[in-house]
C-alpha cells in the first residue's frame, strides 16, 4: 500500500491488487469482498459527491457500480490485468452515471410532449458577444512573439493540419507541441491580464 492524495480533507489509501485479489472477488470469498466494498465505497463517495447532489442517489449508483463489477468479474473470471481493477471500477461508475444522467433526463421531459429543439439560429446578443470575443483574441495574438502568434492562429483558427505546419516551420512533431505548449501558456497568461 502506498500513501494517496489528500481528497476533501480525507486520506485516500491507494491499493495495489493482485490476481488473488481478483480471484477471491470472483469466487465469492468473504472477506475479500468486504474489503472490495469497503475501500471502493468510500472513493465512489467521493467521486460522487461531486456529480449528485442527492445522499440516495449516490448511494443507489455506487451500488450498482460495485454489483456490476462483481457480476462482470465473476462472468469473466477476472481480469486481465488485475492491477487495473480501480481503473475499471471507475469506468463501471462512469457508465452507470451516464445511464443516470439519461433516465434523468427522459424523466424531467413532461409525458407525452415532445421536446423541441432548440434553435440553432444565434440571436442579436451572441453576434455581439462572438465579434468582442474575436477582438480579444485578436488583440492577445497581436501581442504574441510573431512566431507562437502565427502557430496558433494556424493551427486553431485556420485549422491546418499538424504535418503542414512542421513543414512551415521545419521542426517535427513533437518539437511542435513544446511550440503550441508554450504559445497557448503565453496566451493564456495574457488573457487573464487582459480580463
Amino acid at each position: 500500500m502506498r500513501g494517496g492524495p489528500i481528497w476533501e480533507g480525507q486520506s485516500v489509501q491507494f491499493q495495489a491488487f493482485s490476481s488473488e485479489y481478483v480471484r477471491g472477488l470472483a469466487d465469492g470469498d468473504t472477506e475479500v469482498a468486504h474489503h472490495f466494498a469497503e475501500y471502493f465505497c468510500e472513493m465512489l463517495r467521493i467521486k460522487l459527491r461531486r456529480a449528485l447532489r442527492c445522499d440516495q442517489t449516490i448511494q443507489d449508483v455506487r451500488q450498482e457500480t460495485l454489483l456490476r463489477v462483481l457480476r462482470a468479474l465473476k462472468r469473466r473470471g477476472g481480469l486481465d490485468e488485475p492491477e487495473k481493477l480501480g481503473a475499471f471500477v471507475n469506468g463501471v461508475c462512469n457508465n452507470v452515471l451516464a445511464e443516470h444522467y439519461r433516465a434523468a433526463a427522459r424523466a424531467s421531459a413532461w409525458p407525452g410532449e415532445e421536446m423541441e429543439p432548440a434553435s440553432t439560429a444565434p440571436g442579436p446578443e451572441s453576434g455581439y458577444a462572438n465579434d468582442e470575443r474575436k477582438r480579444q483574441v485578436e488583440g492577445i495574438l497581436a501581442a504574441l512573439p510573431r512566431k507562437e502568434s502565427e502557430i496558433l492562429r494556424l493551427m486553431f483558427l485556420e485549422e491546418r493540419e499538424r504535418d503542414e505546419i512542421c513543414r512551415l516551420y521545419r521542426v517535427n512533431r513533437g518539437y511542435l507541441r513544446v511550440l503550441v505548449h508554450r504559445a497557448k501558456r503565453r496566451f493564456r497568461d495574457r488573457a487573464r491580464v487582459a480580463c
